[in-house]
């Protein structure tokens, strides 16, 4: 078994007033989280590349489709 060793020096584990006005960034916290919760104001489908991905796929499976 482990031996396990416990700090019994008193040391200060609280933050300090400096550390905690630093993470206070309310509208950073806001601005990510509706960047990661808020859809793509663009949808997919009008999307250049990617229409032309889904058409070239539609493609090849029309294609395999039609040869049977």
């Amino acid at each position: 078994m482990r031996k396990f060793s416990v700090n019994t020096d008193k040391k200060k584990t609280s933050p300090t007033d400096e550390q905690i006005k630093r993470q206070k960034d309310f509208a950073r916290l806001h601005h990510e989280y509706e960047k990661l919760t808020k859809r793509g104001k663009k949808p997919l489908y009008r999307d250049p590349k990617l229409f032309m991905l889904l058409f070239i796929i539609g493609l090849v499976l029309f294609l395999m489709f039609m040869e049977s």
